[in-house]
């Protein structure tokens, strides 16, 4: 047993390295953003009980990072195609055939050794294939991740890296709201506060009227849309006093309705 177990090892069965995941994929273009592709994944190579395997998956990926595959060929009435996009976190491809403007078949990921084996050189273990393909649909590059760390960026994890990815927490975006007087390097509030709608222009307008508002404070700015146009509303009917707390409690009690 210990012998079948160390060569288990060797070819990687216990590391999950040599572990493909495999399904259905459907990739077509999407019509409110033509510059991407839309893909929809299914696994069909795991029990519906198991651990790590979602039944689906749909993102939106730029046509620029696809190979053997673009919004024109999908044009191309039963076309045999096979989609295939790599990077540092593996290679998917998806291959199958052309029907009324979507590419339908079976997908396989390929997750790569080398990025993990580099994620954990950064303090990142446990990443599983499953992660690995989450990795290559966001993009996740370990310069990326180099350059988030380097910044200073606290309180990392995979799933935080993968949240700041997919919301485009940029290094401009992390230096110009330092700039702005919002030096935030924990990673989770980065993304709360980006995927609210929080920019360094609405600080600077929140300034311009007159306000200093906390991080929590702008992001209730921008969840309620205390913008100019509002205080400015507020402030012709009389009410000059207003600090931002009583502008987002008039916004949550419809007082200015």
């Amino acid at each position: 047993m210990k012998v079948i177990a160390f060569a288990m090892l060797l070819l990687g069965g216990s590391t999950g390295f040599a572990q493909t995941l495999s399904g259905l994929c459907m990739l077509s273009q999407r019509t409110e953003a033509p510059e991407k592709a839309q893909l929809m994944l299914a696994r069909t190579d795991c029990d519906k009980g198991a651990d790590n395997c979602s039944d689906m998956n749909n993102s939106s990926i730029e046509w620029s990072r696809w190979m053997g595959v673009s919004a024109e060929m999908l044009q191309k009435e039963g076309t045999t195609l096979t989609a295939r996009m790599s990077a540092e976190p593996g290679e998917l491809t998806c291959n199958g055939n052309v029907h009324d403007g979507v590419l339908s078949g079976r997908y396989q990921f390929t997750p790569n050794e080398a990025f993990v084996k580099e994620m954990a050189s950064m303090g990142f273990d446990g990443i599983t294939p499953k992660k690995q393909l989450g990795f290559l649909m966001l993009d996740v590059t370990t310069a990326w991740v180099k350059e988030m760390k380097g910044l200073g960026v606290t309180e990392l994890s995979t799933n935080k890296l993968m949240g700041l990815r997919a919301l485009h927490v940029t290094p401009e975006y992390i230096r110009a709201m330092s700039a702005a007087g919002y030096p935030e390097l924990r990673a989770g509030k980065l993304t709360e506060m980006k995927a609210v709608g929080v920019t360094p222009e609405k600080v600077q307008e929140a300034k311009s009227l007159g306000f200093t508002p906390t991080e929590h404070e702008l992001v209730q700015m921008s969840i309620f849309h205390i913008d100019r146009p509002f205080v400015e509303r507020m402030r012709a009917r009389g009410l000059n006093d207003l600090t931002l707390d009583k502008l987002i409690k008039i916004k949550i009690f419809k007082v200015d309705e």
